[in-house]
């Protein structure tokens, strides 16, 4: 009895000292296991490990994706561009635990460490708090390889969820008035971190609605650099990318933001999106909209997206862009 009593103090005391332990994060995501690149066009991918399942959108030939889970021998757990559901087995090539590509991240968790190598014993970088959006160039035996802000590094993939991606490198880009054959998922466009260069395809304007026009004309500054306060094609923030494309038009638009959302338009469902639309979000539950981005269709949009990125496509149906939704506005 006298042992136990002796105990007691010391096992308060650990209890304290774990408590007081900073903790860099709590994982909400599971390992990765590798990538894998699309062998055939207009792959299904699915909510579930079956073809009853309902189709989350279309892949194509080329297209790289991140294997969260082989589920069986028939059918893989993806995220593609941000959006996570299952793809049949066969259609998929080199499917590797070590793979270089382009995409953007977000981080889960606060202070998340970025680590030399590939392992938890290696050298720490930095860190990065909950929401930060991070340039990944790859993935190796569960984490992703990033390059920020002067780092490359690796973070564990459970610490990190993709919300953009590039796409297949046969894809065409339309500038504005362009049209002509979309890509995998439906849409004339997407990039990536690095922004992709850009193809153009005459077609008369007559064929586009003008949200369309609008679309597609933001979609010809994909690749341009993001710049704090920059309103024209040699340096971008989100709205002033926003107020050039509609400017073009002959549409005035509020500067900021959070303005944009308040004074400008009228509201629309994100059910009754239409290219052209600004969709709006505040990260961090603020309430208050610090980022704007306009749709193009096919649950994608174009945006002035961070320093490291530029203007890419990203997905709404993302998990980064679904958790921090704020609304949308119609402006024609």
């Amino acid at each position: 009895m006298k042992f136990y009593k002796k105990l007691i103090p010391i096992i308060i005391a650990i209890a304290i000292a774990v408590s007081l332990v900073p903790f860099s994060a709590s994982a909400a995501t599971t390992i990765a296991y590798g990538a894998a690149t699309v062998n055939t066009t207009n792959l299904n991918l699915r909510s579930g490990p079956g073809t009853s399942y309902s189709v989350l959108t279309k892949l194509n030939t080329g297209d790289i994706v991140v294997v969260l889970e082989c589920t069986n021998s028939e059918w893989y757990k993806i995220n593609f561009h941000g959006t996570i559901g299952y793809v049949a087995a066969a259609y998929l090539d080199n499917v590797l635990t070590v793979e270089n590509f382009s995409a953007i991240g977000c981080i889960v968790g606060d202070r998340v460490n970025v680590r030399s190598q590939p392992s938890t014993d290696s050298e720490k970088l930095t860190t990065y708090d909950e929401d930060s959006v991070i340039t990944v160039i790859g993935i190796n035996e569960g984490w992703y390889k990033i390059k920020q802000d002067g780092y490359t590094g690796y973070v564990r993939s459970d610490f990190m969820v993709i919300i953009s991606g590039t796409r297949a490198s046969s894809n065409v880009y339309y500038g504005p008035g362009g049209s002509g054959s979309s890509n995998s998922s439906g849409s004339s466009a997407s990039a990536g971190s690095s922004g992709s260069s850009t193809s153009y395809a005459p077609a008369p304007s007559a064929n586009l609605t003008l949200g369309q026009q609008i679309a597609e004309y933001a979609l010809s500054f994909l690749g341009s650099k993001y710049v704090w306060g920059g309103t024209s094609p040699s340096g971008f923030d989100c709205s002033g990318l926003v107020t050039y494309v509609y400017k073009h038009f002959g549409i005035s638009v509020s500067r900021v933001a959070d303005a944009q959302y308040k004074n400008n338009g009228v509201s629309v469902s994100k059910s009754q999106l239409s290219p052209g639309d600004l969709v709006f979000f505040s990260p961090g539950g603020t309430g208050t909209v610090s980022h704007v981005g306009i749709y193009i269709g096919d649950n994608e949009f174009v945006h002035a997206s961070s320093s490291t990125t530029g203007v890419i496509v990203s997905r709404l149906d993302s998990t980064y862009y679904v958790k921090n939704w704020h609304g949308a506005k119609r402006l024609i």
